[in-house]
């Protein structure tokens, strides 16, 4: 038990982590390099597509680790240690492309071996519905707070003046400083073994569920790929509203962003409680719908209402995302290796979507580009759709 809790520590401390980076690299940076740079977006969707890639890693990784006993204490340690010196090198080289391209690909990397660590412990000891509830409710709730307190940084470093480079660097020390702890805390980590006694008939089952995984995996992937589409207006969003809603109301943005950060960790709370209740496949079906007409709604309302619609949609993307990872542990049946494959899809569409609407985001209307995520929502639920025909045929 004492294990399970320090464990559980470190799977909040590390998401909390990654997720600061998330928010810093993409809400923050995305009006630092608009604003105040004013960068080449073109360059820079190319610096976007080197860094993403380096996310790739995880599924090459999840094979490996189910191909050999790796001690995964040891990867965690020195992959947190990567994540730190990457997201310290990448800010302080922020104007430079080129240079902030190949520290933010180390950070990413760093990142994406820490994933894959922690989840295989997370996956090895999900053993029923509470459990599974439980590590995902703590992986997202420490990836909240990781994008709650870059919102607090600001109030503390930024007065009426966006343009102050002091104030930028100000904010960016402060993030180095809080993911540092990162390193001592995932000294805590410990391997769990998964329960693997079965009765013959157990594997006689598991055998034949085999055979027929690859259906749901597929399903599943597109659901992930089709989902993550809304990166695609990750750069231009926050730049947009900006402009919407004045420069000099800088902090009113990003008490907004504070109320929709609370509201997904709200989603969250909510979800990780009732989800298990519930069918899964339901849930996801009306939170995507919800989602993705809200998304194409959004852009073409005034700000308030655009706010409203937008926090509304964080309390689905919560159910949305609780339910998937509990989706994908029960289809990778303790292997990693489905689990990675599942999630390669998440990398597909951040390495496609995030270069692509920061290159669009100079074509087109940002509007446009929001439009296009919340069809892409829409659209994910055809697989949620044939995932849950195919569930009740295979119990037929």
């Amino acid at each position: 038990m004492i294990k399970v809790k320090k464990n559980l520590i470190v799977y909040f401390y590390a998401y909390f982590a990654v997720n600061l980076c998330f928010i810093y690299v993409n809400v923050y940076l995305p009006i630092y390099f608009f604003t105040i740079l004013d960068v080449d977006r073109t360059k820079l969707a190319f610096v976007q597509i080197f860094a993403y890639s380096a996310l790739f890693v995880r599924p090459a990784l999840a094979v490996f680790f189910d191909l050999k006993d790796v001690k995964k204490k040891i990867v965690v340690i020195f992959s947190a240690i990567g994540v730190v010196v990457g997201f310290t090198l990448f800010l302080l080289m922020v104007e430079y492309l080129v240079l902030f391209g190949i520290f933010l690909f180390v950070n990413l990397a760093a990142g994406s071996i820490l994933f894959v660590a922690i989840n295989k412990i997370i996956v090895e000891s999900s053993l029923d519905e509470e459990t599974k509830d439980k590590n995902a409710s703590f992986t997202q709730i420490g990836s909240i707070f990781g994008a709650i307190l870059p919102n607090i940084f600001i109030f503390f470093v930024f007065g009426d003046d966006i343009y102050s480079l002091y104030s930028w660097h100000a904010f960016f020390l402060l993030g180095i400083l809080s993911i540092i702890p990162l390193v001592i805390i995932s000294l805590l980590i410990k391997d769990l073994k998964a329960q693997t006694a079965k009765s013959s008939s157990d594997i006689i089952k598991n055998e034949n569920i085999a055979k027929i995984q690859y259906i749901p995996i597929v399903l599943m992937s597109l659901l992930i790929f089709l989902f993550y589409a809304e990166r695609i207006y990750e750069y231009p969003m926050e730049p947009w509203v900006l402009s919407r809603i004045g420069i000099n109301k800088f902090m009113i943005v990003v008490i907004a962003f504070l109320i929709l950060v609370i509201l997904n960790a709200l989603g969250v709370l909510i979800a990780g409680i009732v989800s298990r209740k519930y069918n899964r496949i339901n849930i996801l079906i009306i939170c995507l719908l919800g989602y993705g007409v809200l998304m194409i709604i959004a852009p073409f309302t005034d700000i308030i209402v655009f706010f409203v619609l937008f926090g509304i949609m964080q309390i689905f993307s919560g159910f949305i995302v609780v339910n998937m990872f509990a989706l994908m542990i029960d289809y990778s049946k303790k292997k990693a290796v489905y689990f990675q494959l599942m999630a390669t899809f998440y990398i597909v569409a951040t390495v496609i979507f995030v270069p692509l609407g920061t290159y669009l985001s100079s074509k087109i209307s940002t509007e446009l580009i929001i439009v296009i995520a919340g069809v892409a929502k829409l659209i994910s639920i055809i697989p949620i759709l044939f995932l849950k025909k195919y569930k009740v045929e295979t119990l037929n």
